[in-house]
């Protein structure tokens, strides 16, 4: 049972990916790690009949009365019946298909694509995860905040990151619903591998929802954190790193559409099969030529992992997925001796520049910097790698 006295918090991080963009899709391996950004689900009990939901990002919250959540429990079944790509599909053709349950105070045709999709993906996760759990009525109401720290459609994961906190929030209110944990038992709350895998699939769902046709390779991330040689339909395969590593993240501050990017690059593989499946080998092959630098314990070994950066970056290139603003941030990283790539879809979104390990003593990483600032991107340095979905008990 909600207690009111009890509140928690889920977070998971957002990822980069080094190598293995839009290849991945096509069964070539991708090598990719979380970063030091996250998507936050803070969830606390409240003395109301609802489900108060407040998505700070999107500047958008509504309210899901019990006797409305319990009727999209008995009219809508997405554990058993409705699959990802129905729900979508609904969801598209009719627009009230979810917001009838969904009581807010912007009218259903002034909500933009996101927020839409955010409430969608908060819906069917909830119904599938409290189905799943054998739960066909609520009785208690509970406030939920959702905010990131993560740019949307920047190439950072973050609607896998959104797909796996509400996945982990969810089930932890499921068991707070059925009494398989209390608030005193809740302390000791921790997410096992079986139920990693459970969180995990279900983010991945949420991601067909948002995207169509996703890889696995961000709902994966998010949920296990470490850095990993991921190929679809393959166990993912955790990399030891001899020495952090160190990147940039620079935001074109320019949104773009994952599932159109891809389905663009689909259709040049379409029409070049050949050219566009040669491209796809070598990116591939990218990805175990990085996985030996990684493994190295030379520091000479950077200047491979450099070099690397400058292929992949022109077999995107290759595939048409760069955009003007990136060809901007390769063009000062050049400037200032170092490698640059785009990471995620492309067409927008972010760069990551890599750092050699003893960049802050450069005079050329703080003149790297400060003309990026002028250029008006925004950049953040981080390390690739950490952990995944977290659970936090918070004290009143």
């Amino acid at each position: 049972m909600l207690d009111r006295a009890l509140k928690f918090r889920v977070s998971a991080p957002g990822k980069v990916i080094l190598h293995g963009e839009h290849s991945v899709v096509y069964g070539k391996p991708a090598l990719a790690g979380p970063i030091n950004l996250r998507t936050y689900f803070y969830c606390k009990a409240i003395d109301k009949p609802c489900f108060e939901i407040n998505y700070q990002n999107l500047e958008y919250e509504c309210v899901i009365t019990l006797d409305n959540l319990n009727l999209f429990l008995k009219e809508v079944n997405c554990f058993n019946d409705l699959e990802p790509p129905m729900f979508l599909y609904k969801l598209r053709e009719k627009r009230d298909f979810i917001y009838k349950y969904v009581t807010h105070e912007k009218p259903v045709d002034k909500i933009c694509s996101s927020i839409e999709m955010a409430v969608g993906v908060t819906l069917y996760l909830l119904n599938r995860i409290l189905k799943s759990e054998g739960i066909e009525v609520v009785t208690k109401g509970c406030k939920i905040d959702i905010n990131s720290e993560i740019s949307i459609g920047a190439g950072l994961g973050s609607s896998a990151s959104y797909g796996v906190c509400i996945s982990a929030g969810c089930y932890v209110i499921s068991q707070l619903l059925k009494g398989t944990v209390d608030g005193k038992s809740i302390n000791e709350f921790a997410f096992d591998e079986k139920l990693l895998t459970k969180i995990s699939k279900w983010a991945f769902d949420s991601e067909v929802i948002m995207h169509e046709k996703p890889s696995g390779i961000d709902n994966t991330i998010a949920t296990y954190g470490d850095i990993i040689k991921f190929c679809k339909g393959q166990e993912p395969e955790k990399i030891h790193l001899k020495r952090p590593v160190n990147i940039m993240i620079v935001d074109t501050a320019i949104s773009r559409s994952t599932s159109r990017l891809v389905a663009h690059v689909a259709k040049l593989q379409e029409t070049f099969p050949s050219t566009l499946n040669s491209i796809f080998d070598a990116m591939g092959n990218c990805v175990d030529d990085a996985v030996k630098v990684l493994a190295a314990e030379d520091d000479e070994e950077y200047e491979k992992l450099a070099s690397l950066f400058t292929i992949n970056n022109n077999l995107l290139r290759a595939i048409d997925v760069s955009h003007p603003a990136l060809e901007k941030i390769f063009t000062i990283a050049e400037l200032h001796g170092f490698k640059a790539k785009l990471t995620g879809a492309g067409g927008g979104g972010c760069a990551i520049i890599l750092l050699p390990s003893d960049y802050l003593e450069l005079n050329n990483y703080a003149n790297l910097c400060d003309d990026l600032t002028k250029q008006h991107f925004s950049w953040k340095k981080t390390i690739i790698g950490g952990d995944g979905v977290q659970f936090k008990m918070i004290p009143e």
